[in-house]
């Protein structure tokens, strides 16, 4: 009886083979790894080995080089087997001495045959015969199902308090907040931080006639770079401004002192565009085409707003300034559900539960926040409390100090991890870059 020692790790079809018609003509042994084939060649004795090409510890080729140089193995068959039959693997097979190639997947009918041509002494190294290699089965080309590339949430702006430039702001970049919601036709702008200005431009070759802006606040961070959106000097261009009702000034005559000319050569009423303000308001939705943003007042000094975006079948909460449970400097998971500060926050936990993802900032690391109570910033903790309880699963953390670095964030984002492990929170968390932009 001939000797045929199988070596694969596919131990179903090592069964196959062996109980395949035809087997009454062979003894087999069977080898699962790479040393274990070379122990079974000294112990079995094989006239003839199938191996996969790659096998657990050793592989394939380096296999068969030790075979054809160990002279016990003088005489010795050896069939190569794998799925990964590229043009350098047959090579390199048929250079050290194979006695045939086999690319799987393979009828097992034509392995006996190849087993049965090697001891008639007809057996070739070519395996690259059409009648002899079956072909694999066809399939329709797989096309995966596609995000509307005109659909999507964009940030062009990350950065809290001022803008930041140099080497070390290079991955997440310097802007200050400025987000783009786009649903086909229907779009909007969150914010018109610095980083609504290079937006700006790309605006002005669309030629849009109606822009939308939500303003959270009017601190600086989030208008300074209304005065050089490109639109706002396009006569055809219709600006709608939306913003909270301040305690001091309504927003339009904000702006107007901020464009007095002893700071900025243009004024509001020299603006070219046709500007409008209207008034946001707490638990008031506004709808433009099919993008409903609400709001809800933030934990921050002033009339500030977060918002809940609603669109394309899916709810984007953002917050770029909230100081979430303030002055609360402990463990996250001291914090449980009857917790006072839990039920003092309860309607801003309702207000972002439901939410795909929420883009919330956490600005400051327990140490940091130390110091900075009060300032209208969350502390990363903090902010996870908030997404354990509003049972956030996507979490982009946005509105970065302009003190750190691209170096600092990735330590962040590591502590934000590391949090979210300790409190058990199965929550996917990333730092927001500049350009980032999210398909909806």
């Amino acid at each position: 009886m001939q000797k045929i020692l199988l070596a694969d790790a596919d131990k179903t079809l090592l069964e196959k083979i062996q109980s395949s018609p035809g087997n009454e003509h062979y003894v087999f042994a069977v080898a699962s790894c790479g040393e274990e084939v070379l122990e079974k060649i000294g112990e079995f004795k094989p006239h003839l080995v199938f191996i996969d090409l790659l096998l657990p510890e050793m592989h394939g080729i380096e296999l068969l080089k030790r075979i054809r140089k160990s002279p016990a193995s003088e005489g010795l068959g050896v069939i190569l087997s794998s799925n990964n039959s590229m043009i350098q693997n047959v090579t390199a097979a048929i250079k050290e001495g194979v006695d045939y190639f086999l690319p799987k997947p393979f009828e097992l009918p034509f392995l006996y045959i190849l087993f049965d041509r090697f001891f008639e002494g007809t057996l070739m190294p070519d395996s690259s015969s059409p009648q002899e290699t079956p072909k694999t089965e066809e399939h329709p080309i797989y096309e995966p199902k596609a995000h509307d590339r005109n659909s999507y949430i964009k940030f062009w702006g990350t950065r809290g308090s001022n803008p930041v430039s140099g080497h070390e702001f290079i991955r997440f970049g310097g802007n200050t907040a400025c987000l783009e919601v786009r649903h086909g036709e229907d779009m909007l702008i969150i914010d018109a931080g610095s980083g609504i200005r290079p937006f700006g431009e790309i605006l002005d070759k669309e030629k849009q006639k109606t822009i939308h802006i939500f303003l959270s606040h009017t601190h600086w961070d989030h208008v300074t770079g209304f005065p050089f959106f490109d639109p706002i000097y396009d006569p055809d261009v219709q600006i709608v401004i939306w913003s909270p009702v301040g305690f001091e000034k309504p927003t339009r005559e904000l702006f107007t002192d901020m464009l007095a000319l002893a700071y900025f050569p243009v004024r509001l009423e020299d603006i070219r565009a046709k500007i409008s303000f209207n008034d946001l308001r707490d638990g008031h939705p506004v709808s433009i085409g099919d993008i409903t943003i609400d709001s809800h007042y933030a934990f921050h000094p002033g009339a500030t707003l977060c918002f809940k975006i609603h669109v394309g079948g899916k709810t984007y909460g953002y917050v770029t300034d909230n100081e979430m449970f303030m002055g609360y400097h402990g463990n996250p998971n001291a914090i449980g559900k009857d917790h006072t500060l839990i039920q003092s926050h309860a309607n801003i936990i309702d207000f972002f539960k439901g939410c795909d993802t929420l883009i919330h900032e956490a600005q400051y690391t327990p140490l940091e926040y130390q110091r900075r109570v009060g300032w209208g910033h969350s502390s990363i903790p903090n902010a996870t409390i908030l997404c354990k309880y509003a049972e956030i699963k996507d979490w982009i953390v946005t509105h970065h100090d302009p003190k750190n670095t691209d170096s600092d964030l990735l330590d962040k984002l590591q502590l934000h991890q590391d949090i979210l492990e300790e409190c058990n929170l199965k929550c996917h968390v990333q730092m927001a870059f500049d350009g980032l932009k999210i398909l909806i």
